[in-house]
C-alpha cells in the first residue's frame, strides 16, 4: 500500500494544485483504492463460503422439497453473488459521471433485497420457535414490510453520487447526501428488525420448562452469535456515515452484506444438518428431549420419517408416574397431558 500512497501523491501533485486541495485529491484516490480492495476481499470471502458449504448444500437443500425456507436460501445465496459481483463490477469499472448518475442506484437497490431476504429467514426461524402462533407471523410480516418500504425509499431517493475529483471518468460509488444522513437507516433499519426477534427467541427460551435439546441449544447459540455479530457492523457502517468524507463512508458496506448472507445460510445449513442428524442417529425425532423441531428445519427427504403435520412428543418428560399412581397428569407449556398407564394384573402368584 505504501507504493499505492507514492502513486497517489505523484497523479495528485501532477494536476498543480496548493498543497492542501493536492492533499485531499490524493486521500480520495487512496480511499477509493482501499474500497476496491476491501469489496474485492468480502467478494472473495462470500465466494469461498458458497464453495466450502456446497456439499452440505445439496444434502439438506437441493435434496429437500420446495419450501420457503429452500427458496429463501437459494435467493439469498445466489442471488446474493450475482448482486454483489455487480457491485463488484461499479466500484472497480471507469464510468463517467453522467453514467454513474444513473448507475449509482444499483447499489442499494440490489444489495437491499439480500438483506431483507436475511430478514425473512430469520422472521421464520422466530414464528417457528414460538410455535407458529398466528400474532408472531402477523406481527414480523407488518415489521418486514416496513422495512422494505424504507429501505426502498433509501435506494431511490436517499442515495447519493459520489463525486469523484477531478477525473472525468471512475469507479460508481453512492453515500449521503452532503449533509444528510439518510442511508445510516438503511443499516440500523435490520438491527432493530434483528433485536426484536432475538428479544423473541430469549423470552421464549425463558419460558421453557425444559430446552436441554441440542438442537434448541444450537437454534439459541446461533442466533445470539448472528445479532451480536451483524449488529455490530451494521452499527459500524451507521457510524461510518457520519464521516465527512464520502469516500469513506461506504467503506464497510461489502462487509455488513457478505458477512449476512454468510451467516444467514450457515443459520439455516447447520440448523438442518443438526436436525437431519438426530434423525437420521435416533431413528426417530421423538428421542430428542426439548421442544419439537422448528417446521421449516425438518428434513423433507427422509422418506415419510418426518412429515410437515408430525408432532413429536418426548415421553421422558412425564417422569413424574410412579408404581402407586396409575393415572398421572402433568401440566406442560399450557397443556395438560393425561398419561395413563396400564398394568397386568397375574393373581394367585
Amino acid at each position: 500500500m505504501s507504493g499505492m500512497d507514492e502513486v497517489n501523491q505523484i497523479a495528485a501533485a501532477s494536476i498543480g494544485a496548493d498543497p492542501a486541495t493536492t492533499e485531499l485529491i490524493a486521500t480520495s484516490f487512496g480511499l477509493l483504492h482501499v474500497l476496491q480492495v476491501y469489496t474485492s476481499a468480502m467478494m472473495a470471502v462470500a465466494v469461498w463460503d458458497w464453495l466450502v458449504c456446497l456439499k452440505v448444500e445439496y444434502d439438506v437443500i437441493w435434496k429437500a422439497r420446495w419450501r420457503p425456507i429452500k427458496m429463501l436460501y437459494l435467493w439469498i445465496r445466489y442471488y446474493g453473488l450475482i448482486a454483489y459481483g455487480l457491485n463488484l463490477w461499479l466500484f472497480n469499472a471507469n464510468f463517467t459521471a453522467e453514467q454513474c448518475k444513473s448507475l449509482h442506484y444499483i447499489i442499494a437497490a440490489t444489495c437491499m433485497w439480500v438483506t431483507l431476504g436475511s430478514e425473512a429467514i430469520l422472521a421464520m426461524r422466530t414464528y417457528a420457535f414460538l410455535g407458529c402462533k398466528r400474532w408472531t407471523a402477523v406481527m414480523l410480516s407488518v415489521m418486514l414490510l416496513g422495512e422494505c418500504a424504507f429501505l426502498l425509499y433509501v435506494a431511490i431517493a436517499g442515495v447519493h453520487q459520489t463525486i469523484l475529483p477531478v477525473v472525468t471518468r471512475g469507479p460508481c460509488t453512492a453515500s449521503d447526501a452532503p449533509g444528510k444522513h439518510v442511508v445510516s437507516g438503511y443499516w440500523l433499519a435490520p438491527v432493530a428488525f434483528d433485536l426484536f426477534c432475538t428479544f423473541l427467541t430469549l423470552w421464549k427460551v425463558f419460558t421453557l420448562q425444559t430446552w436441554g435439546s441440542r438442537l434448541v441449544k444450537l437454534f439459541v447459540s446461533e442466533g445470539l452469535f448472528y445479532f451480536f455479530l451483524v449488529a455490530g457492523v451494521n452499527v459500524l457502517n451507521a457510524i461510518f456515515m457520519f464521516q465527512s468524507n464520502a469516500n469513506i463512508q461506504n467503506i464497510n458496506c461489502f462487509l455488513a452484506l457478505v458477512l449476512t448472507q454468510v451467516l444467514c445460510c450457515r443459520l439455516v445449513l447447520n440448523l438442518r444438518a443438526q436436525a437431519q442428524t438426530s434423525l437420521h442417529s435416533g431413528g426417530t425425532a421423538g428421542t430428542t428431549k426439548g421442544p419439537t423441531i422448528p417446521a421449516f428445519a425438518r428434513p423433507q427427504d427422509t422418506a415419510g420419517m418426518l412429515t410437515a403435520n408430525t408432532v413429536n412428543i418426548p415421553l421422558e418428560r412425564f417422569n413424574n408416574v410412579t408404581d402407586s399412581d396409575d393415572t398421572s397428569y402433568n401440566d406442560h407449556g399450557g397443556v395438560k397431558v393425561h398419561v395413563s398407564v396400564e398394568r397386568d394384573v397375574e393373581s394367585g402368584r
